[in-house]
């Protein structure tokens, strides 16, 4: 099973995954990565952090190769109902 690294960026800085974590292709990680990102919106609007700042998590492969960016920040608040009906795609 390929092992892919989730480095996270916030503005210029970057922080390492030195280990990684198994999954069975790239829209598994791609899964992964978002569900980090919603756990660290969640801790940083709980501590009440700046909210604003744009983050990525950057997916890599074994080789260091850049495979996918999951950029993310908190917004503001929507009614996702007013997207209800727009096409469900996966963009990669």
């Amino acid at each position: 099973m390929p092992r892919f690294y989730f480095n996270l960026r916030i503005d210029d800085e970057l922080f390492r995954d030195d280990v990684g974590s198994e999954h069975s292709n790239l829209d598994a990680a791609e899964q992964n990565a978002a569900e980090m990102g919603r756990a660290i919106i969640e801790r940083i609007a709980g501590d009440h952090e700046q909210l604003g700042v744009p983050r990525c998590i950057e997916i890599t492969d074994e080789d260091g190769r850049d495979l996918l960016y999951i950029v993310f920040w908190q917004g503001p608040e929507i009614d996702t109902r007013d997207f209800a009906a727009l096409p469900q795609q996966t963009l990669h």
